[in-house]
């Protein structure tokens, strides 16, 4: 018996030892946390770039496989508020949102509600452009991937709405608005085809967006300091968005609309931005649990379609760009940028890597590399900068108006010259616009013409942008730039109302000065 007790004994030790070491390999292949040195190359990088471009304010995270490695707040939530930035503060995502309303889309779908291969139109039967039976083929699908056809840009102002109609209003509001492309035919960016699919979500789930979302979405995921309702946000300390006016960085946060929140106005923090980039690192898993089907997280990130992004090759998914480096590293991306944000989200399939970064500004012109920097940085390995496009950083918006004030007042000094000259001239009753050789009753006619060709062109421009936009896409110009007033920084709209409307004096001041006639100066 003591025999049988002292091998079991000993049996029990080794299994022990093996157990422990085992242990600590473990541990040991799982610690992915970076060395302080690295961290700390990793904290300059942030800190460089926020001081260059003047951003209050920058959360960011890195997760490897499964665990966050990183994760820091930097600055203040707000120019001139002491509230410090911590992981745990909350952003505006801008576009970025898109990755999450993909997600939304595609659990309707798995669980039987709907069809990508399907048009819209089965779902939303309000929904009608101004091509009612090619608008009919659009399918969800191709809302997905931006294949719809539905033009970009300058068309989002006209579904701009709030209240608990925004998303009946928005669709209703498409009626006249006409295709760019056949369905399916091309890739074209827009942020309307997201603006259907939460009109989608809404009408199929019978679901406000943001209740769908969050229990769908975002509590399933234990994302507990992620959101789409701006009160939601603001009670738990959201930073507040910055723009640069005339090279200063103000305050300034533009109207959050809810019918253009699929598209981009989810708010997150770098904790919960941790947790959605290792969904997809871990192809529907976290801690532990299958959370979202593994085909639908690799659907998600299937490319879709080709394109060009600023002249390199690229492919779109669902709600994410798919990248591949000069020296075939391949990353799944997408950028946020609305007038006051910044935001990214960077994954490296090849190292299980990904990373998030957040800034409560546009105020700069680095912001977008500070996601890759991170990455390089943390795998010791370089990583491209992003190329993002010109319009991405609203900095150089702000450095257009100086150019523009400039020019307006130009024209306004000149123009103030030219009045003193005609008003000092008229007084004499010496001045005609042309100088005749005798007095006459009206000006020639050729005087008349070319004094109001100035004013036919202004008339003529503005009236064929009204024309050709409405009758080439379908949407108003008035309406769009009215809208636009709300969101662009301050210096860029009074800019270009300043030389707007300076245009219009100018050519109105001249059509009267070509009818102005006296008697001809007398020579002394």
């Amino acid at each position: 018996m003591p025999k049988r007790v002292t091998l079991f004994i000993l049996a029990c030790l080794v299994s022990a030892s093996f157990l422990s070491v085992a242990s600590s390999n473990m541990i040991e292949s799982t610690n992915f946390s970076p060395e302080p040195q690295t961290t700390e190359k990793m904290d300059n990088l942030v800190t460089e770039i926020m001081i260059k471009d003047s951003i209050p304010g920058i959360a960011a995270t890195v997760v490897h496989e499964k665990e966050i490695v990183y994760t820091r707040g930097f600055g203040v939530t707000s120019a001139g508020n002491s509230c410090k930035v911590s992981k745990d503060t909350v952003f505006e995502l801008a576009s970025v949102s898109k990755s999450f309303t993909a997600l939304g889309v595609l659990l309707l779908r798995d669980k039987g509600y709907i069809k990508l291969d399907r048009p819209l139109v089965e779902y939303l039967p309000d929904f009608s452009l101004a091509n009612p039976g090619t608008s009919a083929e659009i399918t969800i699908y191709q809302l997905l991937t931006h294949t719809s056809g539905i033009p970009g840009a300058m068309a989002e102002p006209q579904g701009y709405y709030n209240g608990p109609d925004a998303m009946q209003q928005m669709v209703n509001e498409l009626s006249n608005l006409r295709l760019s492309n056949s369905p399916g035919e091309a890739f074209e960016y827009s942020n309307l085809n997201y603006f259907l699919l939460g009109a989608l979500i809404e009408e199929v789930s019978t679901l406000p967006f943001e209740e769908y979302m969050a229990k769908h979405v975002f509590e399933p995921l234990g994302l507990y300091r992620t959101t789409l309702k701006p009160s939601q946000a603001e009670a738990w300390g959201k930073a507040y968005g910055h723009q640069s006016v005339f090279g200063q960085t103000v305050k300034r946060s533009m109207p959050i609309y809810r019918s253009a929140a699929p598209a981009g106005w989810v708010m997150s923090s770098a904790e919960d931005m941790g947790r959605w980039l290792s969904l997809f690192i871990n192809e529907g898993q976290l801690d532990g649990k299958q959370i979202v089907e593994q085909d639908t997280i690799r659907e998600l990130l299937s490319p879709a379609v080709s394109f060009e992004k600023d002249g390199y090759p690229a492919e779109y998914a669902m709600g994410w760009i798919i990248l591949t480096d000069n020296n075939g590293t391949k990353r799944l991306w997408h950028a946020g940028n609305t007038p006051s944000y910044l935001a990214d989200i960077l994954i490296l399939p090849d190292y299980k890597t990904g990373v998030a970064v957040m800034a409560n500004s546009q105020t700069g012109t680095s912001g977008h590399n500070i996601a890759p920097g991170l990455a390089g940085i943390y795998l010791d390995t370089e990583i491209e900068i992003i190329q993002s496009s010109w319009w991405a950083y609203w900095k150089r918006a702000d450095t257009f108006s100086f150019v523009g004030l400039a020019l307006a007042a130009g024209l306004l000094v000149g123009w103030a010259i030219f009045v003193f000259h005609l008003i000092r001239k008229l007084r004499l009753g010496y001045y005609c616009f042309v100088y005749p050789k005798a007095e006459v009753k009206r000006p020639p006619l050729w005087q008349m013409c070319a004094s109001a060709i100035p004013f036919v062109l202004l008339c003529l421009f503005l009236g064929s942008s009204y024309i050709i936009l409405n009758s080439i896409y379908g949407y108003n110009i008035f309406t769009v730039l009215g809208q636009s007033l709300l969101v662009i920084p301050p210096s860029t709209w009074a800019t270009a109302i300043s030389i707007i409307s300076l245009a219009s004096i100018w050519s109105i001041t001249l059509l009267m000065a070509a009818f102005t006639v006296r008697r001809p100066i007398q020579k002394e």
